[in-house]
């Protein structure tokens, strides 16, 4: 029936359950006694192997369970379709559990790979809380195995029993698919930025497009990232007109930025082409905007090594006001100089709020840690 376990992504107050069949059919999934169907205007979607259904969060974090059902269909004729049996898959589901704080994993630049960022993921063990999914997980979006990657490695991290926020990377706009990756992650309303709020836990998710400015000979003209940022300049400036409903919430104690590049940072400009150095405008308009947030960090990717930025240091630009973190280091794909016996093939962050402090650990696939940011939240 599936192809691997659903994801269960978290996007403002509501989870989207998004699962990959192995045939076209209708899909519902069972919360309690109610259903919710995959169905658009009126009509059950079947000729797809990617089906969705969004739920109010707290339905499914009372019943702690839910159920993906199936029912295959070869050919939807107009007249009397035959669907095929009924087929049911449970799945247990647990919401943050606050009691010991809060504990996440952060991967980012996987690149298609799999094995070494799951062993990884694996630092929290049972404790884990929330899985975060920073961009570039598959290596481009050019065939169907690079988008199902997703689900390759959340079914071994999440395993469709923990929420999932995914941000989309640069490399996830390139390939032939790359117009359908939204269907296979959170998104709001066709849209892959937009806020959310598990418990105390508040944060906001931006999709910074590519790379390079749109007219990169790269692209071919199939990229209209400007647009897409001004658009979500708009979005971010409507955030803060509901602050009192989004990060200064009842019960919001803890606020992140996810994104995948790290534009508030100089390791953007260090070392880099200036090809890379792109809408400084509206980057420096972004960072102003989240500076209204009391962001305890942003978390970030993309550079292919682990940074820490705080406000005011050598590192610092746009007059930013809160720490930017990088913390995913691969050495398994194309560009990074592939490892050999005992090395780490794969580093990535884990993230833990607890005893009053807010931590960053890097942590490699062989389960070695080390300290890579702190504060106390009274900071």
């Amino acid at each position: 029936m599936l192809y691997r376990d659903p994801c269960v992504f978290a996007v403002g107050k509501e989870y989207q359950i998004v699962f990959n069949t192995k045939e076209f059919g209708i899909a519902w999934v069972e919360v309690g006694e109610k259903q919710y169907r995959d169905s658009f205007g009126g009509l059950m979607r079947s000729e797809t192997l990617v089906h969705r259904v969004a739920l109010p969060m707290p339905e499914l974090d009372k019943a702690g369970k839910y159920t993906v059902c199936f029912r295959a269909l070869p050919e939807r004729k107009p007249y009397f379709p035959e669907l095929g049996a009924e087929q049911r898959r449970e799945y247990a589901f647990r919401p943050i559990d606050f009691s010991d704080g809060l504990q996440a994993v952060m991967l980012a630049d996987t690149h298609s790979n799999v094995e070494a960022p799951t062993l990884a993921a694996d630092y929290f063990g049972d404790k884990l809380d929330l899985v975060l999914l920073n961009g570039d997980i598959p290596a481009e979006s050019k065939q169907m195995s690079d988008l199902l990657a997703i689900y390759d490695l959340l079914s071994n991290t999440a395993g469709g029993g923990r929420p999932v926020v995914f941000a989309r990377g640069n490399h996830d706009y390139r390939g032939r698919l790359a117009i359908e990756m939204p269907q296979y992650i959170g998104n709001r309303d066709g849209h892959t930025y937009f806020t959310f709020r598990l418990g105390s836990l508040w944060g906001i998710v931006l999709d910074c497009g590519e790379d390079k400015n749109d007219s990169n000979v790269e692209y071919g003209g199939l990229v209209d990232c400007h647009r897409m940022r001004l658009e979500e300049t708009d979005y971010i400036r409507s955030v803060i007109e509901r602050a009192e409903e989004e990060y200064l919430a009842p019960g919001v104690e803890t606020r992140i930025c996810l994104t995948h590049i790290p534009f508030p940072s100089r390791v953007i400009e260090i070392g880099q082409d200036p090809i890379f150095q792109i809408e400084h405008d509206i980057f420096g308009e972004w960072t102003h905007l989240l500076n209204q947030m009391q962001l305890d960090v942003m978390l970030c990717g993309h550079m292919h090594r682990l940074s820490v930025t705080e406000p005011e240091s050598e590192l610092a630009r746009m007059d930013v006001q809160f720490p930017v973190v990088v913390c995913a280091e691969p050495h398994m794909v194309k560009g990074v100089i592939p490892v050999e016996g005992d090395e780490p093939h794969y580093i990535c962050g884990a993230f833990e709020v607890t005893d009053g402090k807010v931590t960053v650990h890097a942590v490699d696939d062989h389960g070695k840690a080390t300290l890579l940011w702190q504060k106390t939240k009274s900071e």
